[in-house]
């Protein structure tokens, strides 16, 4: 992917918009462009890569939420993503209850996205936390681990192994993922990748949970020999 051309194209999208306020931009992405929610093919991985939700028009809630937040950003209009358990958000920074669900391309407000969360989540507890504004570290995070459990499940392991690379980049991975990696390159016959993976990943950790890791590298360094 051309990181500068996709940029280019909401750059563009945004250009075309000429009521700068957040009913203007949904009913220009949504009723104008057709960007919407993917129904029929829900958990194919195209949804959750931003090029190919640009070319399709097509895409998950959170893929279909950055669109969003950088288009209107480009218009002056202050939006944050809502990482709600489920199901992604867009709030306005400048009003207060103001959300937009950007899978079915409509402006709600926080009963509705009350009424959204029990729909997935029965018998669940709704929190106003979970409408609160979410870091673009953790959608990058949640954004990934999509795609993990989607290639995870169809044993697309180069795909996967793909995924885990970045995953672990971030600070806030979880330690499994590291794990998670090594195995993925060792199926691969990437096993010298593997072990120095661990070595190295072992370094951001103590106790255990480093003892584990080199001890898993030596094990996969003695394959090798």
């Amino acid at each position: 992917m051309d990181v500068e051309t996709e940029l280019t194209k909401i750059d563009r999208l945004a250009a075309e918009i000429s009521d700068h306020t957040l009913p203007g931009v949904i009913q220009f992405l949504f009723q104008e462009q057709g960007f919407g929610g993917e129904k029929d093919d829900y958990y194919n991985p195209a949804n959750s890569y931003i090029d190919q939700v640009l070319q399709r028009r097509r895409g998950i809630p959170i893929s279909l939420a950055i669109i969003t937040i950088e288009v209107a950003r480009r218009c002056d209009v202050p939006l944050f993503g809502v990482g709600m358990p489920g199901h992604f958000l867009v709030g306005h920074k400048e009003a207060e209850g103001v959300f937009v669900d950007p899978f079915e391309g409509k402006i709600i407000d926080e009963s509705a996205a009350r009424d959204i969360f029990l729909t997935l989540h029965p018998g669940q507890e709704f929190q106003t936390e979970f409408l609160s504004e979410t870091t673009p570290e953790v959608i990058l995070l949640r954004m990934l681990n999509n795609l993990r459990m989607i290639y995870l499940k169809d044993r697309r392991v180069s795909e996967l192994t793909a995924v885990l690379e970045l995953l672990v980049c971030l600070d806030d991975c979880p330690i499994d993922e590291f794990h998670r990696l090594a195995s993925a390159l060792d199926a691969l016959g990437r096993t010298d990748e593997a072990a120095r993976h661990l070595d190295n990943a072992a370094d951001r950790y103590s106790g255990t949970d480093a003892e584990q890791m080199r001890t898993r590298a030596t094990h996969l360094w003695a394959r090798l020999n």
